[in-house]
């Protein structure tokens, strides 16, 4: 937590603490005022006495509401500040991050930890630079105010005060655990419910609605009993505390009323001894709100930091790093590359090796987990190489600068994602700034321009979240088109033709053919028809080794293995 409140401003914390002093300060002389109030105006009848002293009462609470405000003002600034600040760090963080480790940490919970444990930070810091050194001080001189104003009603702090420091370090002892059980609880429901929006056909096409409600309900019922378990622990803090005090406040009215009948004690002493038992009470009470806020912050700020301090293992050279030149001919070069994700017990990809120049293409096919993608993910440093070597113009690709690397390699990826706002917002991805005459080149090359022009507003037609009004073949397009306008030396299609009939991916590869001189072109695919005109084929096993690499022809003549795949396809081979 201490971590997390360096990165706040120190003038709002200083401005926060300073107008909640100056607050305690005249909430404490307040009773004072009352007791004298009482003793020398209301008593003795003394009008200008009331008069002077009212007009201190009223001058004090414009003081105390004044100076609340300020204090709440500028808590607010320094919360809003830090959860804004931790958003943009969380968020640029994830854009770091390796994909292994955004696997490791989940979608459902990174999106936990950037709102819900944010916003649990920001009103644990509000309340901590209102309250958290305001209350003890506030209830340390309250005591001895009291004590000042009469020492025989104080004995009953001596009952009272052990009962709530007690109470309150049971019930602290008691919860406390729970809080990151809860939050991790919460991820779960939370990754339950994003599965069930993002793969809601899946489960009406399976007739699986009935399974997935009661996965979900389970799961809420989990942590609705972890959150009723927190809760029924920190209920009985509030009624303790208020029983404590009350009583307390009774037995000073009583004693004090037998203390005045003796004379000795005056009626003012113990309006104010009341008061200040009553500023006890809220003091005890805010501290009880901060014994329950505080440790739920600790998890919620240890789980904020667990991203932040991460290793980036994917980054540049420490240097500048290389840069890629534009005069130079690309070359892409697999020297025996190993690849195998942490704690598997077996390499993804073994001993790939194969070289690649400009003008040429390369076609990847393979079962199901036999490695296309990673294959492709490798290029772009999504992972780390950690045997062999990938080369891009004779220079191992962790020689270059990240942000370069990848301005230079164009993506399509195997799930068509689009975001929210137009084709020409979704297309400036590509190429920031780009003319909608570039734009319509690209969209003509992706075979998607046909469907463009004929919406109402062309490039400026509105892409839902997700691109879900539109088509997986128009979405694919759009997705090429965007990869296409980024002008790459090396394109990468990862079974992006998946979603096209066979004209279209027939069109576009031609198209594509024509387009594309000097670059390095790689198309993984799980159509045999939408590679087999490639320069050369990649055949995969399904344990990440290379079974063959040559020709269509060669490869159906010496390895099985892709004869096989294309008898299981002949019918869509056949043209």
């Amino acid at each position: 937590m201490l971590y997390l409140f360096k990165r706040i401003p120190k003038k709002f914390i200083f401005l926060s603490v300073f107008f909640a002093f100056i607050q305690g300060f005249f909430e404490l002389i307040l009773p004072t005022i009352t007791a004298s109030l009482v003793d020398q105006a209301i008593i003795p009848r003394d009008m200008s006495a009331l008069r002077f002293i009212s007009v201190k009462m009223i001058i004090v609470t414009l003081l105390i509401v004044s100076s609340a405000m300020l204090n709440i003002w500028f808590a607010s600034k320094a919360s809003q500040n830090l959860g804004q600040d931790l958003r943009n760090h969380l968020y640029h963080k994830v854009q770091k991050l390796a994909k292994d480790d955004l696997d490791a940490f989940g979608t459902a919970s990174l999106i936990n930890r950037s709102s819900t444990d944010i916003m649990q930070i920001e009103l644990t810091t509000m309340m901590v630079l209102r309250m958290f050194l305001l209350a003890p001080a506030l209830l340390l001189f309250a005591l001895v105010m009291a004590i000042h104003s009469s020492l025989a009603l104080s004995q009953t702090y001596l009952v009272t005060i052990p009962i709530i420091v007690i109470s309150l370090g049971v019930i602290l002892y008691f919860s406390a655990p729970y809080f990151r059980v809860m939050q991790g609880k919460l991820d779960q429901m939370n990754l339950i419910y994003r599965e069930g929006l993002t793969g809601v056909r899946v489960i009406r096409a399976f007739n699986k609605n009935e399974y997935e409600a009661e996965r979900f309900k389970a799961s809420n019922l989990d942590y609705r009993n972890t959150a009723i378990a927190v809760n029924i622990r920190i209920a009985f803090l509030m009624p303790i505390l208020m029983t404590t005090l009350n009583l307390s406040i009774v037995f000073i009215n009583w004693l004090g009323a037998h203390l005045v009948s003796m004379q000795q004690l005056d009626l003012g002493a113990i309006i104010s001894f009341v008061s200040y038992t009553g500023i006890m009470g809220v003091s005890f009470q805010f501290i009880a709100l901060m014994f329950v806020l505080i440790p739920r912050a600790q998890v919620s700020a240890g789980r904020i930091v667990e991203v932040l301090v991460t290793p980036e293992k994917i980054h540049s050279p420490k240097s500048r790093g290389y840069l890629f030149s534009k005069d130079e001919e690309i070359r892409l070069d697999f020297n025996h590359v190993n690849f195998a994700y942490d704690g598997a017990a077996s390499p993804v990809l073994k001993d790939i090796d194969f070289h690649l120049t400009a003008n040429q293409s390369l076609g990847i096919i393979g079962g199901t987990g036999s490695g296309k993608s990673t294959l492709a993910n490798l290029i772009f440093r999504f992972y780390q190489v950690k045997d062999g070597k990938i080369l891009i113009n004779n220079l191992p690709i962790e020689h270059y600068n990240l942000k370069n690397l990848r301005d230079h390699i164009a993506y399509v990826p195997q799930k068509a994602n689009l975001f929210s706002g137009t084709i020409r917002s979704n297309l400036a991805f590509g190429k920031a700034g780009a003319s909608d005459e570039e734009m319509w080149r690209a969209l003509e090359i992706a075979q998607a321009n046909s469907f463009v022009k004929k919406l109402d507003k062309g490039l400026d037609s509105v892409v839902e979240q997700g691109g879900t009004n539109f088509s997986g073949g128009q979405k694919q397009r759009l997705c090429i088109a965007r990869a296409l306008l980024k002008d790459a030396e090396i394109l990468i299609f990862d079974d992006s033709f998946s979603a096209l009939d066979a004209q279209t991916d027939q069109k576009l590869r031609q198209a594509l053919s024509e387009t594309t001189q000097g670059k390095i072109i790689l198309i993984i695919a799980q159509r045999v028809s939408t590679i087999q005109h490639a320069d050369r084929i990649l055949v995969l096993t399904d344990n990440g080794a290379i079974a063959g690499i040559g020709r269509h022809e060669e490869l159906l003549r010496e390895v099985p293995l892709y004869a096989s795949i294309v008898s299981s396809q002949s019918k869509e081979v056949t043209e």
